[in-house]
């Protein structure tokens, strides 16, 4: 399998259960692993975000310089 069909996988199994993190960690895993360090902790913000609320606003800050260094 390739890397866009790896991918592909990765997004289609979270599309499939998008209460479950699981499939974001491993997917930002993945990131990591194929030079995308960014992308991979923009998606671990995104999952901090959604499960923390003392410290939301810090990680939101985080969350939207990390999006203005992949897009």
């Amino acid at each position: 399998m390739n890397a866009n069909q790896q991918e592909a996988a990765f997004l289609a199994a979270i599309d499939a259960d998008p209460l479950d993190d699981a499939p974001r960690l491993i997917y930002a895993d993945w990131l990591d692993e194929n030079h995308e360090p960014a992308a991979a902790e923009f998606l671990r913000a995104e999952l901090e975000v959604a499960s923390t609320s003392s410290q939301a606003t810090d990680i939101a800050r985080r969350r939207e310089r990390l999006w203005r260094a992949w897009a």
